[in-house]
């Protein structure tokens, strides 16, 4: 081939390569502006919905559908009427508009998203079950435990598994514990926390009964929801006094915390704690402030006198932890003044210094 005909196929070429590209270029553009334009049509549609005379208020007022109701959901006012939904669930305050939504949703988007669970896209799946989690879908439980069987092991569909024992335990699923073993394996901390958190009533109930068959890190997490939750009945703080004589050291600290945020214990436990504060250095710093926090909480005059012993321990944490405690106890401040004056420990003098200026600030501020 000659030189010109070379030439002839490389402009050939190029030309085809500029018209594809700007086939696509325009492709995305228009795909954008029908995007957009649909977004608007359903953002109007939305507001609409939540306008005081529409189907949709007088539905979640009264509790009688309407034809118009039944009619909004034609077109893409399906979708706005999900948003309108949505919206309402997340501001209401109302338990009886709440349970009007989660019934409505229930007859209107349950097969569609009983279809959607199954799509091969991940983004479709993730979203519906968002959405089946806020609109409390408990009609929906046994797709959900049939999806879970369905998933590979492995880290692609770790998000996937999360979010469905999640969406279980939001729907208070008796079988969310079934999985605990693959979630005790496979999530991180906070999403263990964000399926423990959803269970409430009797599930919780059920999890404190049987704490110890638990897998140690759905245990760890399980006394961080009880503290977060402010969960203050007698079977949770026998619980946590139990968990603070645990083998595993990082149950025991995280019980320790939980029960100064209960602000109480038995006078059995106490003997524990004065037993154990008695151990010094022993037991590890994280443990030792812990401790130090528990025992500024119950205000025991007992754990006094350890509280002074903390203010010269050789981690800074627990120091300002002790001096903390010490200083909410009667005359407590005048303890911290003598330390201040007399401790040989320059730590513990430092520590008493800095907690008396701290207070005094802290006066003159508030």
């Amino acid at each position: 081939m000659s030189d010109a005909g070379v030439l002839r196929v490389l402009w050939t070429a190029v030309a085809i390569l500029i018209m594809l590209i700007g086939l696509t270029l325009f492709y995305l553009v228009e795909r954008k502006i029908l995007r957009t334009r649909h977004r608007l049509h359903v953002a109007e549609a939305t507001r609409r919905l939540a306008d005081p005379d529409s189907p949709l208020v007088e539905y979640l007022g009264s509790g009688e559908r309407s034809r118009r109701l039944e009619m909004s959901g034609e077109g893409l006012r399906r979708e706005a009427l999900e948003e309108a939904l949505l919206s309402r669930l997340a501001l209401s305050a109302s338990h009886t508009e709440r349970e009007r939504i989660y019934a409505f949703a229930a007859d209107y988007f349950a097969e569609e998203y009983k279809y959607l669970l199954g799509r091969r896209r991940w983004g479709d799946r993730m979203n519906v079950l968002l959405h089946i989690e806020k609109f409390r879908m408990t009609g929906l439980k046994d797709r959900l435990i049939e999806r879970l069987g369905l998933l590979e092991n492995g880290p692609k569909s770790d998000d996937e598994w999360f979010l469905l024992v999640r969406t279980l335990a939001s729907l208070q699923a008796q079988e969310t514990s079934d999985y605990f073993d693959i979630a005790a394996e496979r999530f991180s901390e906070l999403q263990l926390m964000q399926v423990l958190v959803a269970l409430q009533g009797e599930r919780l109930e059920e999890l404190v009964r049987r704490f110890e068959s638990l897998p140690i890190r759905v245990r760890r997490c399980l006394l961080d929801t009880l503290r977060l939750g402010n969960v203050r009945t007698i079977e949770v703080l026998e619980l946590l006094e139990r968990s603070m004589r645990s083998e595993d050291r990082e149950t025991r600290i995280r019980a320790l915390k939980a029960l100064a945020n209960f602000g109480y214990m038995t006078p059995e436990a106490a003997d524990v704690l004065e037993e154990r504060l008695s151990q010094g250095e022993a037991i590890i710093w994280p443990e030792r402030m812990m401790q130090a926090r528990l025992a500024g909480a119950v205000r025991q005059d007992r754990f006094a006198p350890h509280l002074e012993n903390l203010m010269a321990d050789p981690a800074y944490e627990v120091r300002r932890e002790a001096a903390a405690s010490l200083s909410n106890y009667r005359n407590g401040l005048e303890r911290i003044g003598r330390i201040a004056q007399e401790h040989p420990d320059r730590f513990a003098r430092d520590m008493a210094v800095e907690t008396l200026e701290r207070r005094a600030y802290e006066r003159n501020v508030g």
